[in-house]
């Protein structure tokens, strides 16, 4: 069990870097993206050294240089992300410092600036979401099996920061950051592993009949046995806190057609067992979690007064009351007409997705399964509403094909209308549930993408998301040569 021991030991290494947020100041940055389609790029930086998602500045690329330099303030030492047209590149600055992104087009990062060769280690070991990477760790069927497994790919990394450290590339602040990056990146990617591992206790099913063993739930809780405020410097501190309330639903799983947002109900877990600092930063940035994933239910408007009642002297609450505005502006479309919002009616006339494309078949479509219950379904949904005049442009029509039941009609509706969810809105009726049940091959649940042709045939029953951005654009047009 060695290498739990030096997953835990980064609660030491974080706690060790805590004094570097003090000197406030700026820093420059330099943000090149060659022939980008989207101009925009935002920054997102940390609010008195603690990570807060919402805390963003925008800026827009030369529109014939595709460079813009910026100067971007800081609270002492902070971890900054940068993001430009789906591409996001992380740094570790401190005030007084310059830096160079370049998004190239080949999808490599380049970086210029103090300590490049570590900025670029930071990027390279953190790239992998997890949600891939985790995958690796299966090949046994233990704890610590995979845990040896963990320890030695953590070990690689280590050895990479030791040979910059010893070629004196990375000075020691950006060294102490990089190794508490590097342990966080670790403990979300066991994290990951041991939630794919035991997901079906957390929706649902019985301890006692279960085929998952009740070690790897013991290694989770173990994982979360140290959580200190110094894990809410990091990046990765909203995905852990989620992973975090996924653990906490074993035994208590989420009604499937629950009203309450998806972000406020895993919020809700959490709030008993965090304090202080660490309560504050999961409550703001699922906050934003919520609004970003689409989920403008009036609630959210009254856990923000909660919010500034329990932390009345929060530097965040500034930062989140504009972006609670989008919550007013969303309910206040649901009074108008929205052009572009189409809904299929006649519901309970198909039993099968073949029978319903080739009663619409004629142009292209792009097929979004999805619910009002379902937090990842409205994650993706803020992506397809920023790609759908793409969509249009190449050729596809959007069909968002809504597994609610009946019940859930007229939540179903109100979501169509406020996001809004332009192109073609169906709810499925019974029988055409079942069917989609039993006819897409290996439907493990939703999100999940369709590629149809004009024909109203279904040539791709495992799409991209549309979070793969320019991908999925690209998958796209090959089905239409």
């Amino acid at each position: 069990m060695q290498a739990f021991k030096h997953l835990l030991s980064g609660a030491l290494i974080i706690g060790s870097i805590s004094a570097s947020f003090a000197q406030k100041g700026h820093m420059t940055l330099t943000v090149h993206a060659p022939n980008s389609k989207n101009p925009m790029v935002t920054v997102t930086t940390p609010v008195e050294g603690y990570y807060f998602d919402g805390n963003n500045r925008h800026f827009n690329l030369d529109s014939s240089s595709f460079y813009s330099t910026q100067q971007i303030p800081l609270d002492g030492t902070s971890i900054i992300s940068v993001h430009n047209d789906y591409r996001e590149a992380k740094l570790i600055v401190r005030p007084g410092q310059r830096a160079e992104i370049s998004f190239l087009e080949n999808g490599e990062l380049a970086i210029k600036g103090e300590n490049a060769d570590g900025q670029y280690l930071y990027n390279r070991i953190t790239a992998d979401n997890t949600r891939s990477r985790f995958e690796e760790l299966d090949g046994s069927p233990t704890v610590s099996g995979r845990l040896l497994k963990l320890d030695s790919m953590r070990q690689v990394d280590n050895n990479a920061i030791l040979t910059l450290v010893n070629k004196g590339n990375i000075d020691p602040e950006f060294t102490k950051v990089l190794k508490s990056e590097s342990e966080m990146y670790y403990r979300l990617l066991w994290s990951t592993d041991l939630f794919f591992t035991c997901r079906p206790l957390v929706y649902g099913e019985d301890q006692s009949s279960s085929k998952v063993a009740p070690e790897f739930v013991t290694a989770w809780k173990k994982m979360y046995s140290d959580v200190d405020e110094d894990w809410a410097r990091s990046p990765f501190f909203t995905r852990l806190m989620s992973r975090y309330s996924s653990l906490l639903s074993i035994g208590h799983p989420r009604e499937q057609n629950n009203n309450t947002p998806w972000a406020l109900t895993e919020l809700e877990k959490l709030k008993p067992l965090l304090k202080g600092k660490l309560l504050e930063c999961a409550w703001a940035n699922f906050i934003i979690l919520g609004l970003r994933n689409n989920e403008n239910e009036a609630i959210w408007l009254t856990n923000f007064e909660e919010f500034k009642q329990q932390f009345p002297n929060s530097k965040i609450t500034p930062i989140l009351a504009p972006a609670l505005k989008s919550v007013e502006d969303y309910h206040a479309k649901l009074l108008i007409d929205t052009p572009g919002v189409i809904f299929l009616e006649n519901v309970d006339y198909y039993t099968s997705l073949k029978e319903l494309m080739k009663g619409i078949k004629g142009k292209f479509y792009y097929v979004d399964l999805w619910a009002t219950w379902c937090g990842p379904c409205k994650a993706e949904l803020q992506y397809s509403i920023k790609l759908h005049d793409e969509l249009e442009k190449v050729g596809f029509t959007p069909l968002y094909l809504s597994l609610d039941n009946e019940k859930a009609d007229t939540k179903w509706k109100e979501m169509v209308k406020g996001f809004p969810l332009k192109g073609l809105n169906m709810r499925t009726g019974e029988a055409l549930h079942k069917g989609i049940n039993q006819e897409v091959p290996k439907f493990t649940g939703i999100p999940r993408y369709l590629i149809v042709n004009d024909k109203g045939d279904i040539v791709n029953w495992d799409a991209l998301r549309p979070s793969d951005g320019t991908a999925l654009i690209q998958q796209l047009k090959s089905y239409l040569k």
